[in-house]
């Protein structure tokens, strides 16, 4: 092996465009696991059952599809550490949600993982395992990464929760335009609706809120006319991406998700936003919030199948005309019928709400809109997992062999002999793979170290 290439052939014998030298390949390596660091930094070791919390949440379209199509949403470490092979969204935050791995909901599936092996920490003794490097034996850990034995886990038992809210979220749809959510191709910029009361904290686009017909400004890479285009949907990942490359250098088309739709409000001007959909179940309460400036950015009504910025302004023109003539003829402004409208609300909205509230007399609208959802008032922050530790799991700097380690260290010492019996039969077998190319100075391609670890797996 040459050390300035570090490949195992003479550099004029490479192709460059099949083979990868070793250096390219421990990079790239490394550079998947910063990935992998930056995208989930949290520990995944403490199921938050059965807690309702304001949590991180993804929808579990696998388990849906095993259980009749149940609505089931897991939290972090679930989805690392129970969930991880199967097909998900990640729906961000939803509050007083409760983890659903491993409850009735389930009743085709397992139990939680992490669940199951505290259990087992705390019914079983200590047990004597080999540390790594040393050949000398100690107690398992107490706490750190959970590691899973091989016993088969038993069904799922665990009591739902009564008190989830689930939408259509959890079947992978987002927006009034029901889109099948997929993160390469989206090409929109989407908001959360703050309050959720009626749409269950859905995911809007910035056309959808407005009311513009779907692709008047903000066109799809993969549209196609009264066609149903989702078998042509690559799914997401590393194909998706290259094909979502390929149509913008064909096409010359990019959204620029910091560029509003028009008539939208610049990103930076609001903190929050609170749908059409939740704002007309308490059309009393939100008109009365609209006229504190200093609490809400603006009011942008909703219409539907708008064309152009054009026709939305003449609607919004026609709209305000309307609703004066109207207010003109009723005695109270409450009591006539507006038309459905979103609200953006400022930064730091929370505190003037709490000082507003007690100003407010009982009986008014907005005071008790204000009650019913304290989150309007106090801010509730979404809760987080427990960061990796650096200095005892070397997550931040280390390799996927520290962490196999460290993993390894977690286990019963049976497991604990299984994995170094199960290592030293990798590490000949890697040994003898590479010896071939050797002896023949042949080329590892990519392909062929994925081949090698995948008939490894399949034995």
């Amino acid at each position: 092996m040459k050390s300035e290439s570090s490949s195992i052939v003479p550099s004029e014998s490479r192709s460059d465009d099949e083979s990868v030298t070793a250096v390219e390949f421990l990079e790239n390596q490394l550079k998947l696991e910063k990935e992998a660091r930056e995208a989930l930094p949290y520990e995944p070791d403490t199921c938050t059952y059965p807690q309702a919390l304001r949590q991180l949440v993804s929808a579990c379209l696998t388990c849906r599809l095993a259980n009749d199509d149940a609505n089931i949403g897991v939290c972090y470490s679930c989805l690392i550490q129970c969930h991880s092979t199967h097909e998900l969204v990640e729906l961000f935050s939803k509050r007083n949600f409760v983890c659903d791995c491993g409850t009735s909901k389930m009743k085709e599936g397992k139990a939680c993982a992490i669940r199951t092996r505290q259990l087992q920490v705390k019914e079983e003794p200590p047990s004597q395992i080999p540390r790594m490097r040393s050949g000398s034996f100690s107690a398992a850990p107490s706490s750190g990464s959970i590691s899973f034995s091989s016993k088969e886990l038993p069904l799922a038992s665990d009591i739902e929760s009564l008190g989830n809210n689930y939408n259509q979220n959890f079947a992978g749809h987002f927006c009034s335009c029901s889109v099948l959510y997929n993160p390469v191709l989206e090409t929109q910029t989407m908001h959360q609706c703050y309050l959720g009361d009626v749409c269950g904290e859905d995911w809007f686009h910035q056309e959808c809120i407005l009311g513009y017909k779907p692709g008047a400004f903000v066109k799809s890479l993969f549209e196609g006319s009264g066609e149903n285009k989702l078998d042509d949907l690559p799914p997401p990942g590393v194909d998706a991406a290259s094909e979502t490359v390929a149509k913008i250098a064909q096409t010359g088309f990019e959204n620029d998700p910091e560029e509003p739709v028009p008539h939208f409000p610049s990103l930076d001007s609001f903190g929050e936003f609170i749908c059409w959909k939740c704002v007309s179940k308490h059309n009393e309460a939100f008109d009365e919030l609209s006229r504190h400036k200093d609490i809400v950015v603006c009011q942008k009504p909703h219409f539907t199948d708008v064309t152009s910025a054009d026709e939305w302004a003449d609607r919004e023109a026609e709209l305000e005309t309307e609703q004066l003539a109207k207010r003109q003829k009723t005695e109270s402004n409450s009591k006539f019928s507006r038309a459905p409208c979103s609200l953006f609300l400022k930064e730091k909205f929370h505190v003037r709400l709490a000082l507003l509230k007690d100003q407010l007399p009982e009986s008014s609208s907005l005071c008790k809109l204000l009650r019913n959802f304290e989150f309007l008032t106090v801010e509730d922050p979404i809760y987080q997992p427990e960061e990796e530790d650096v200095v005892s799991t070397q997550a931040s700097e280390g390799s996927l062999y520290d962490m196999g380690s460290t993993a390894l260290l977690a286990l019963p010492l049976p497991q604990a002999l299984e994995g170094l019996e199960a290592y030293d039969v990798m590490k000949e077998k890697l040994r003898g793979f590479f010896k071939e190319f050797v002896d023949q100075k042949k080329v590892v391609t990519e392909d062929e170290v994925r081949d090698f670890f995948g008939k490894m797996k399949k034995e």
